[in-house]
């Protein structure tokens, strides 16, 4: 069978002498990965989140397939934390797609953090933690922020619980707030403005459910958490 489709190179690692293991996001068949054959005159020289056109075949859909491509036109920003920003994503989508499984919101979601143009950090930063709650949404593990879910009320969230997502009120949530997580105001201000003050612990909380979908208590992306020292040393 063969594919001819577009989307986003990830991540790719070397597979023998002369081939790569790479991955993709594409646009009509989610994450897929297949091996892409080089030599010394045509390296694979894409960095995370470059828009390529691509064709994948394989005898097998189960199979590790072919797959040839080319870079659409290139995003020349090379700001360090956005480059950093791009990594982040790309390991989040490998370890949480599944392949072969079409997801356009996520897709559209990661064209849109591919395209940015400002490039200034705590605008980038917002920019970037809120591409994790729409992705945690897009996984099923969304955040209501707008509505208390026990009283009904709205534009009164002040918690938000850890086993469900959903948000109550200050005075519905009190007496359990050790065990509740306060809502950062750049999340319930769906990060409307350029900068915000409570970026790492918006980070924390999307971490948590990270880990939840991992159903483990140890999350170790590399780029992630440069992302989060990043957020530190500011």
């Amino acid at each position: 069978m063969k594919i001819v489709d577009e989307g986003f190179y990830l991540y790719s690692k070397k597979y023998g002498e002369k081939s790569k293991i790479i991955y993709i996001l594409s646009k009509k068949n989610g994450l897929i990965r297949g091996l892409s054959r080089y030599s010394k005159s045509q390296t694979i020289n894409l960095i995370n989140l470059d828009k390529i056109d691509f064709t994948w075949s394989s005898r097998d859909k189960n199979g590790l397939g072919f797959v040839k491509f080319e870079q659409q036109k290139k995003n020349n920003i090379d700001n360090n934390l956005f480059l950093i920003v791009k990594a982040s994503a790309s390991e989040l989508c490998i370890r949480f797609l599944p392949f072969w499984e079409e997801n356009i919101e996520i897709y559209n979601d990661i064209l849109d953090l591919s395209l940015m143009k400002k490039m200034n950090e705590n605008y980038l930063l917002g920019k970037y933690i809120y591409w994790e709650t729409k992705f945690l949404k897009n996984l099923g593990y969304g955040f209501e922020m707008n509505e208390c879910a026990i009283s009904g009320k709205v534009d009164e969230t002040y918690f938000i619980s850890p086993k469900t997502g959903n948000s109550v009120c200050y005075k519905v949530g009190e007496k359990y707030a050790k065990s509740l997580f306060k809502i950062p105001f750049c999340i319930k201000d769906q990060f409307r403005k350029e900068s915000y003050k409570d970026y790492y612990e918006a980070l924390k909380i999307t971490e948590f459910f990270l880990l939840k979908i991992l159903e483990t208590k140890k999350l170790d992306f590399v780029f992630r958490n440069q992302v989060i020292s990043y957020i530190k040393k500011s």
